[in-house]
């Protein structure tokens, strides 16, 4: 057993222990902010294609499935999508985006909220236009149809029940969560208390 009455056997998932994520003492959660980024990014990983949510106009969450690039070492992703789409209106008029990833297996979910941008550079989708585009975008990388969405998250949640990351429900429902600060990524929970 360790100091904090957790027992110090436990196995690694992705590997990273429950012991290097978060730790429970009396009235208060400890994060370490790198093993929820690794747990993260495992999560992410994994799951191909996550829902892109946008806010409509009368705020309503709209949702919809995305096919996007790898996630980058800073927490970025792009997708092509349709200029005349639901999505690229509401991106153009908001600014912001949420992808959520959810993992069946591992009863786990990362959620990453940001900014989005719709770009229409033509050498910018040239440079990341790969052959599978052509199903959704027959025109190609210079069809002035197509544009690219650049996401950028400034703040990940997540779940994970093989890390140990999930909520006691008698203390109240939480997830984990990262919010990008000028130092780095700093971990907190999604209590109002938070």
């Amino acid at each position: 057993m360790s100091e904090l009455g957790q027992k110090t056997d436990i196995s690694r998932v992705d590997g990273v222990s429950v012991l290097e994520v978060v730790f429970f003492r009396p009235g208060k959660v400890i994060m370490n902010a790198e093993g929820l980024l690794r747990v993260a990014r495992g999560i992410v990983d994994k799951v191909a294609m996550p829902l892109s949510i946008t806010v409509g106009p009368e705020g309503e969450a709209n949702a919809r499935v995305v096919q996007t690039s790898k996630l980058s070492d800073d927490w970025t992703v792009r997708f092509m999508t349709d200029r005349r789409s639901r999505k690229a209106h509401e991106v153009g008029r908001t600014g912001r985006m949420t992808l959520a990833y959810q993992c069946d297996a591992e009863n786990s979910y990362v959620t990453l909220v940001g900014r989005a941008k719709v770009v229409d550079d033509v050498e910018v989708k040239k440079a990341i236009w790969s052959p599978a585009s052509f199903k959704w975008h027959p025109g190609g990388p210079t069809d002035p149809n197509v544009v690219l969405i650049d996401f950028v998250a400034y703040r990940i949640e997540l779940w994970s029940s093989v890390h140990g990351i999930t909520p006691d429900p008698i203390k109240g429902l939480w997830a984990a969560a990262l919010s990008r600060e000028r130092e780095g990524w700093r971990p907190h929970l999604t209590l109002p208390s938070g």
